[in-house]
């Protein structure tokens, strides 16, 4: 039997205990949901409603011990720092490829045909005058013959050749089957991009038609606005692309969409191997694989280098490390925060605020997807006690990301790509990336990626896998990094395992590889703008963070998060 099928995924629950791809055991089906008594339920971002809670009495959370439960209380622990930070070196990026058209498109040539010439007359001997009249009406006999001539060989008649991209036509007659039957036979691959310009995507894409005589890929880079909901009217309409980016966390969501992978492609085996574990859980629909990453991000720390040199301290690898470290790089005049120790404890000016609860809920032994319980009230404690508690941060402040790169927070959480925001920011600012801290010695990251997947509806989906597997190869990923960091500080991090090293000597990017082999993800990632599984998730999630800093009770809080995850999940067939 081909190794084809993969173990269905389950919602990460439990540490990752080594960097070998683990397949995860099915879990039990999730209890059906209890709906919520008065929330919409279309695929509008949560944040817009408030879901309102049963009538009946919450039920608070076991009293158990949790790896946070120690740390979940407002006082700030007097934790050990460790000292000396090291000088990372920079690096210097490629220099840039020749710009191209957005358009990768190549045109079967045309074959001109020739036009046939006019008939030639013979020229006419003088005859002695009493021919004269035999001749003036051969006069009229040949005139004839010549003017029916001229019009069919010379008229303005429409060829039905289509004209070259010179302009001119192609001659009439039998020669112009030959470039139509060509141009019937070309194999059009559209392609649907995200987030690369398309002078990145050119040249592998032509290297790639060159290999493939008679294929064509056209690639589009679409705008994320209603990106998700564009791409599942196109598909359906029969008018979609035939290769397609998407969220890792929306493989439920499109799980219509989404062509299932031939072992050819990838066995289950061979894709364990080649990518990191977070792909192999999320890419597959009941076990089949739906998707290829050609890319890899997560969540990593950032901070600010001199904060940290002048504090004489390294990286915090802990989260009571990281608490400590906080406190001590908070500066106040008076109630006012004139620098943030770190960018915690709500949901209204911290970018990323759902991968990183997700995170600690995760290291702190939660079931993302059944919250009502004591690991996830010790998480929910922990992180908005930051600011509820700790004051090293509060919604008065910018948002994460300039308050970070303006100097106005000494760290915060953020996946790889916000550096390039910090630069364009702040050019000047010497910062530096370390792995998320961990609560035990089982080291657990966040992974939130985006995968190409082929079309159900694609006519073409044997040339658009080949064209994925070319994608994904080790060469083309270093060429495709290589024309990336030509026109930003650095390239998509690499989504295949071995190629980690390739990537190891950029200070900004080793972090989040160092993570990865021990990261989750799940429908938590901010920034998919998909106003489907993760925005609606994401929503209960800011109305249980914003509730617990005013007045709302742990038990309903809980509740309410508890419900919201369930229905949310039955609505989009997900675990």
């Amino acid at each position: 039997m081909p190794d084809t099928v993969l173990p269905k995924p389950t919602p990460p629950s439990s540490p990752v205990p080594s960097t070998t791809p683990q397949v995860v055991p099915p879990k039990p089906t999730i209890p059906a949901p209890r709906p919520l008594s008065s929330a919409p339920t279309s695929a509008l971002p949560p944040s817009r409603f408030q879901p309102v809670a049963t009538k009946t009495a919450p039920v608070l959370p076991p009293s158990t011990l949790t790896a946070l439960s120690s740390m979940s209380s407002s006082q700030v622990p007097n934790t050990k720092l460790s000292q000396n930070v090291p000088d990372l070196e920079n690096k210097t990026a490629p220099t840039s490829p020749q710009s191209v058209s957005d358009m990768i498109k190549v045109v079967p040539e045309k074959t001109k045909g020739a036009t046939a010439p006019a008939a030639k007359l013979a020229s006419l001997k003088k005859s002695p005058l009493r021919f004269l009249p035999f001749a003036l009406i051969a006069l009229v006999v040949v005139g004839g013959i010549f003017m029916a001539i001229k019009t069919f060989s010379g008229g303005k008649s429409t060829s039905v050749t289509p004209p070259s991209s010179s302009g001119s036509s192609s001659g009439a007659g039998s020669k112009t089957a030959a470039p139509a039957a060509q141009t019937a036979q070309a194999t059009t691959i559209e392609y649907w991009g995200l987030w690369e310009p398309a002078e990145v995507m050119t040249q592998v894409l032509a290297d790639f038609e060159k290999e493939n005589p008679g294929v064509s890929v056209r690639y589009t880079k679409q705008s994320y606005r209603d990106y998700r909901q564009r791409l599942q009217t196109a598909i359906a309409s029969g008018n979609g692309p035939d290769v397609f980016r998407f969220h890792a966390s929306w493989t439920p969501s499109l799980s219509a969409e989404l062509a299932r992978m031939p072992s050819s492609v990838y066995s289950a085996s061979e894709f364990q191997k080649t990518f990191y574990p977070a792909a192999a859980s999320q890419l597959q629909v009941q076990g089949q694989l739906v998707g290829i990453p050609l890319m890899y991000d997560g969540l990593a720390l950032f901070y600010n280098k001199e904060a940290l040199t002048t504090a004489a301290v390294d990286p915090p690898k802990t989260w009571s490390e990281l608490r400590t470290l906080a406190a001590k790089l908070t500066i106040k005049s008076g109630s006012t925060i004139q620098r943030g120790g770190v960018a915690l404890g709500n949901a209204v000016n911290v970018d990323h605020f759902s991968d990183i609860v997700a995170l600690l809920m995760l290291q702190n032994g939660a079931d993302l997807a059944k919250p009502n319980s004591a690991e996830a009230r010790d998480a929910l404690l922990f992180y908005t006690n930051f600011q509820k508690a700790d004051g090293v941060w509060n919604s008065t402040l910018p948002s994460s990301t300039t308050a970070f790169a303006r100097g106005e927070t000494a760290m915060f959480f953020a996946p790889s790509w916000r550096a390039h925001d910090i630069a364009a920011i702040n050019p000047d600012l010497k910062f530096g990336v370390a792995p998320v801290p961990q609560l035990s010695d089982t080291r657990i990251a966040w992974a939130s990626y985006w995968a190409e997947g082929v079309s159900q509806q694609s006519k073409q989906q044997d040339i658009a896998w080949k064209l994925l597997k070319y994608l994904s190869s080790k060469e083309v990923q270093l060429k495709l990094y290589s024309d990336q960091a030509a026109v930003r500080p650095f390239g998509e991090i690499y989504s295949r395992t071995d190629l980690a090293d390739q990537a190891a000597s950029n200070e900004l990017v080793r972090p989040f590889l160092q993570d990865a082999p021990f990261a989750s993800g799940w429908y938590l990632s901010s920034n998919t703008f998909d106003a489907g599984i993760n925005d609606q998730m994401i929503g209960y999630y800011e109305n249980a963070v914003t509730g617990l800093l005013g007045s709302s009770s742990m038990s309903s809080v809980l509740t309410e998060v508890e419900q919201g995850t369930a229905q949310t999940l039955q609505q989009f067939s997900a675990k």
